[in-house]
Order: structure tokens, then C-alpha cells, then sequence
């Protein structure tokens, strides 16, 4: 029979080890909350990645200012134009330089068609700044026009989409769009940040607006022809050679 002193260090070997497992029991616990939290931080971070990686474009290595000047090289602009007047089919594209599929589209399908049906004659290139992402992208096509104005509207483009930022992000800043200008090799700067506050850009953005509403557009980029009586005639095409394509059928 156990004495009083055994009953009583038995008693609390028992509320030890009891005190023992449970602590082991919070440990554990606390452990499984630490292991969860830190997957669902994981899980966050990959879907954060995956959403800029997505937002930034294509993987293709951006074009720079140098490269822009070399495919444009010897090509006429007038206005939004970017080809020879004769061209016997105009390819319009609708675009926000906000937009990362617009940024990709210049990387893998715009410079096939420049260095082919528009270098070579058979076709000219229009773009049209469908301003739909936000107030960043009404500025950024302000800029592009007032850039046009000095025959660098097309270097514009390209150089932007080179540099486009996280779309509504605040990146679209005066200073962005100076540095902008000078990497497209606009002449006069002070006449270029006139023009670009002009307010006649504010009808010519709401006119595009209503064409491509009109057209029954639903993003960008989306193109379309323009016949030999002046209307616009939608392609469906996710490639430089369906574009080819089409610009070829129309000739």
C-alpha cells in the first residue's frame, strides 16, 4: 500500500506529465496554425507573381529606343499614320497603351507587319488610341498625339509599351512621359508638353471611343480594315499572319 508521501508524488508525476502533454498538444497546434499560415502566404505571393507577370506583357525582352528607330527607319508617318499614303489597305488598330496584350501584341505581331506589307508598300498602319483602362491611359494618349504632331507617333508607341508599367499603378507621370518623348526623339520638347494639354484631344479620344463602341468592340488590341469607301470592316486575328492575311485579301 502506497504511503501519503508516494500517493502525493504520484499525484503530481500525473499533473506533470498531464501538464506535459498538453503543452505538446499547444505546441503541435501552434505549429500546424505556423505551417498553414506560412502555405497561405505562399499561395498569396504566387498568385501576387502570377498577376504581374500576367499584367506586364509578354516574356519577350523589351524593345529599346534604338530598336524602335530600326524598324521604323525609312517608314513615312502622317498623323496616326505609319506608312505610304498609297497604300492601297489601311490595318487600324484600336489600343490603350495601358493595356499588357497591347504591350505584347507590339512585341510579337506589330513588327511582323511592319517589316512586311507596310515596309514594302502593300499596306499602312493606324493606330487608334481607345482609351479604356483609366485616366492614366486618357493621359498617355494625349501624349502620343502631341507626338504625332512632330512626325513621332509611332516611336512614341513603341517606346511606351517598351517601359509600360502596372496599368493604373500612378506610373504615368509627367516625368515618365518627358523621358517618353526624348527616348522617341521628339524635336521640340516645350511645344510637345503644349501640345499634349491641348483639349482638342478630349473629342478626338471620344470620337475613337464611339467608333469602337460602334464597330461593337469589346478590347484592345482589336483590329479592322478600311475599305476603299472609308469604313471599317472588323478582322478577327490573334497573329502577325492572320493579319497578313487579311491585309492581303483586301488588296
Amino acid at each position: 500500500m502506497a504511503t501519503g508521501p508516494q500517493k502525493k508524488r504520484k499525484e503530481l508525476r500525473e499533473k506533470r506529465l498531464a501538464a506535459e502533454a498538453a503543452a505538446k498538444g499547444s505546441d503541435r497546434r501552434q505549429n500546424m496554425v505556423k505551417i498553414i499560415g506560412a502555405a497561405v502566404l505562399v499561395a498569396i505571393i504566387a498568385i501576387v507573381v502570377a498577376i504581374v507577370v500576367s499584367s506586364s506583357g509578354s516574356d519577350e525582352p523589351a524593345k529599346s529606343s534604338g530598336e524602335v528607330d530600326a524598324m521604323l527607319e525609312g517608314i513615312p508617318q502622317d498623323g496616326l499614320v505609319l506608312g505610304e499614303p498609297d497604300a492601297k489597305v489601311t490595318l487600324v488598330e484600336f489600343g490603350d497603351l495601358q493595356c499588357p496584350s497591347c504591350k505584347q501584341a507590339s512585341e510579337t505581331i506589330i513588327p511582323d507587319v511592319i517589316s512586311g506589307p507596310v515596309k514594302n508598300g502593300n499596306a499602312n498602319l493606324e493606330f487608334q488610341n481607345w482609351a479604356i483602362l483609366g485616366e492614366d491611359s486618357v493621359t498617355a494618349a494625349k501624349a502620343s498625339l502631341a507626338a504625332s504632331l512632330q512626325g513621332r507617333y509611332w516611336q512614341f508607341i513603341e517606346n511606351f509599351y517598351a517601359d509600360q508599367g502596372f496599368e493604373n499603378s500612378g506610373y504615368v507621370t509627367d516625368d515618365f512621359l518627358k523621358e517618353i518623348a526624348e527616348k522617341s526623339g521628339v524635336p521640340d520638347i516645350d511645344t510637345w508638353e503644349q501640345d499634349r494639354n491641348d483639349p482638342k484631344w478630349d473629342k478626338q479620344l471620344l470620337d475613337t471611343d464611339d467608333q469602337a463602341t460602334g464597330l461593337g468592340l469589346t478590347g484592345t488590341p482589336s483590329f479592322a480594315i478600311r475599305n476603299a469607301d472609308g469604313n471599317l470592316e472588323v478582322v478577327s486575328a490573334n497573329s502577325a499572319e492572320e493579319l497578313i492575311k487579311a491585309i492581303n485579301q483586301a488588296q
